[in-house]
């Protein structure tokens, strides 16, 4: 089974920043969240126009998801129907990775009870295409229905297929937003985050000798992160920062898979109501582990695109040139 990578952290442990470390390391197990949030800009859907230099037969197994099989054929199509954004690194990558998760997604949502019905992909359809809330008559929606059709390229069926997929993905954040709670134990953290153990070493020579953690934090973007629950930052960060043994105020540093931090708890309380961003946050987090085990069990990949094969890189590049090639 391919293993995913993971990219280094950034410094500066702003609350916001945080959140987005943990994310970050997810997201390369699975997919990029530009590739989750493709699938609900519908509206800005459009055919690319780049050439094409190699051929790949069409029904060449690219990758299985559970019980599902999928060829050249269905990765040219996802291209099409979920085009990765102009500044995408490497939209090869990130196009299989959208077929796969995709199929995913269409996946788990059964097991969740979660339908999206033919008239509520319509109404869906309409809402999209009345500006400013402004409804349409019938002659008008059918009018512009056409036009979008036309711009997109792509028919009835397909464009269909695209607004399903977006409320599914929808149904299924909200599944996982019911089941964070309104209340948790949290603490109150001030953080530092550098890269190396020698880098948290000669900070806490630093704070030893007198130097402010506050101003330190500052110099190297970090500070007051605010209060957190459990589940924003990493398995290792709760670990230390929600410790009963560690006193408060006291400075401590530890490392982790993305880096070296250095911390001290200015606060702990055992239910505080978490404000509706970081109920948000923790549902991204729910949903991308989910995603994650879910991509362990069920993908397969050919081994020519397997992460762990050094030429995978070309070999995507190559589909993804016969992909274009294909749809253009």
């Amino acid at each position: 089974m391919a293993k995913k990578e993971k990219s280094p952290i950034k410094h500066g442990p702003t609350k916001r920043r945080l959140a987005r470390w943990q994310q970050e390391r997810r997201r390369r197990r699975i997919v990029a969240a530009i590739g989750m949030s493709v699938l609900i800009v519908i509206a800005a859907l459009i055919s690319y126009g780049f050439y094409a230099t190699s051929i790949a037969p069409g029904s060449e197994w690219v990758t299985t998801v559970g019980d599902r099989d999928f060829n050249s054929n269905d990765y040219a199509r996802t291209l099409r129907l979920y085009p990765p954004s102009q500044e995408s690194a490497n939209p090869a990558q990130l196009t299989l990775e959208n077929m796969e998760n995709i199929e995913l997604l269409w996946q788990g949502s059964a097991g969740f009870n979660i339908s999206v019905t033919d008239d509520e992909v319509t109404q869906e359809i309409r809402r999209l295409l009345e500006e400013n809330g402004e409804p349409l008559t019938d002659e008008e929606f059918e009018e512009r229905y056409k036009e979008v059709l036309s711009a997109t390229g792509l028919t009835d069926e397909e464009y269909r297929e695209v607004v399903k997929t977006g409320l599914i993905q929808t149904e299924v954040s909200e599944h996982f937003l019911d089941q964070v709670p309104q209340s948790a134990e949290q603490v109150h953290v001030e953080a530092i985050s550098v890269a190396t153990e020698e880098e948290a070493m000669e900070v806490m020579g630093n704070l030893s000798a007198g130097e402010d953690f506050t101003s330190i934090a500052a110099k190297l973007g970090g500070g007051d992160i605010g209060w957190l629950p459990r589940g924003i930052a990493s398995q290792e960060f709760d670990d230390v920062a929600f410790n009963p043994d560690i006193e408060l105020g006291t400075v401590t540093p530890f490392g982790t898979d993305e880096g070296w931090y250095i911390i001290r708890v200015l606060g702990h309380e055992e239910d505080k109501a978490i404000d509706e961003a970081t109920r948000n946050q923790l549902a991204v987090n729910a949903i991308s582990s989910w995603m994650a085990d879910e991509w362990e069990i069920k993908v397969e990949r050919n081994p020519k695109y397997d992460l762990e094969n050094p030429g995978y890189i070309e070999n995507l590049q190559d589909l993804y040139v016969w992909a274009l090639d294909k749809i253009n």
